[in-house]
């Protein structure tokens, strides 16, 4: 009985320090929250208290509670944000979604998985959008405006090496959720202090010249580009391209992986990198700029049947090919591949026996 006696007085107690609205930054991710919660799962939700503090990189793993959902932002300018979601929120939201109601107490705290990061996913970018939305003409869009979903992170402790070291804006927002503000949860966002992004739109009717070349250099920025990154370049002869067939080897350079070029169509070459892997998928990792190059001479290479097919080691030779002189005749690709298909028996039965 006491402690009931004891819950209630602390709910009457935040409800009471959380009457004032806040202002700024804060007010507008409480609104964003708001608005998301209502459309995606027609939960109420309300702030009861918010802060807004400023805080090293080293101190936001002391600010995280146990068994919040991290979630990591992309911001403008290759910022990189944190949005946590306390147990109260997480399971409260979970549940509301799965079930669609409230139970009057919550589950035990548990540790969040990447199918909860994945249910929430759409809810973390819906408020960031509609925080962007709130800051449209205020000085604060520069530094909380922008931000969007990225990735959910299983363990605080690489969070020193995924954010980068400087001071952080932290907004931390005390909730209510459910009809009768039975449920309580917290969610932190955690922002570069240094802004990057879009300043904030102009007061209508403000059209200087000024404001019309921001415009006009946010539009032409906004054009999408199409870059191919280029493995590797041959030259083959009409005939050799008309005679390839599923299976043929074409030879490349042996650092072809190491020297990958990042091309733009009618600027050449505009960076170098290094073939590699991220997150299971092939990625490229740039090493240097280049100031739109024109593409290196793409090497002449005869297209090559493999001898052995199966399994087995392949028995398929290429051979280097040699640029024939000014004037010297060049041999056709049956000529070149006559040696090939000459040994092929020979090393066909070699392979068998081995």
């Amino acid at each position: 009985m006491a402690e009931a006696t004891a819950s209630g007085v602390k709910r009457k107690l935040l409800a009471g320090r959380g009457a004032t609205p806040g202002t700024g930054a804060g007010r507008a991710f409480a609104q964003a929250l708001a608005r998301g919660a209502h459309e995606l799962f027609g939960l109420p939700l309300r702030v009861r208290a918010q802060s807004e503090t400023l805080r090293s990189l080293a101190e936001l793993p002391e600010l995280l509670e146990d068994h919040a959902l991290l979630t990591l932002l992309d911001g403008p300018g290759e910022a990189v944000g944190l949005c946590a979601l306390g147990s109260g929120a997480l399971s409260a939201l979970i549940e509301t979604q799965m079930t669609g109601r409230l139970a009057p107490a919550p589950p035990p705290a548990r540790r969040p998985t990447r199918t909860d990061a994945a249910m929430l996913s759409t809810f973390v970018e819906a408020a960031m959008i509609a925080l962007t939305d709130e800051l449209a003409s205020s000085a604060e869009l520069t530094w909380a405006g922008g931000f969007h979903y990225a990735s959910c992170l299983e363990d605080p402790r690489p969070l020193p090496f995924l954010l980068e070291d400087g001071a952080f804006k932290v907004l931390r927002l005390d909730l209510a959720l459910g009809a009768d503000a039975a449920r309580e949860g917290t969610i932190l966002l955690a922002l570069p202090a240094e802004g990057r992004g879009a300043a904030p739109a102009p007061a209508p009717g403000h059209d200087d010249a000024a404001g019309w070349s921001a415009r006009l250099e946010r539009a032409v920025l906004a054009v999408p580009v199409t870059a191919v990154a280029v493995l590797g370049r041959v030259r083959l002869t009409a005939e050799g391209m008309l005679d390839l067939r599923p299976g043929m080897l074409l030879p490349l350079a042996a650092d072809c992986v190491g020297q990958v070029s990042l091309e733009v169509s009618g600027d050449g070459c505009v960076a170098r990198g290094r073939l590699g892997r991220y997150r299971g998928q092939r990625a490229l990792r740039i090493a240097e700029l280049t100031a739109g190059e024109a593409p290196e001479p793409a090497p002449s290479v005869v297209p090559i049947y493999p001898l052995v097919q199966g399994p087995g080691p392949s028995l398929a030779r290429v051979r280097p090919v040699v640029p024939p002189k000014d004037g010297a005749e060049q041999p056709s690709l049956a000529e070149r591949q006559a040696p090939e298909r000459e040994a092929a028996p020979a090393l066909r039965r070699a392979a068998a026996s081995g």
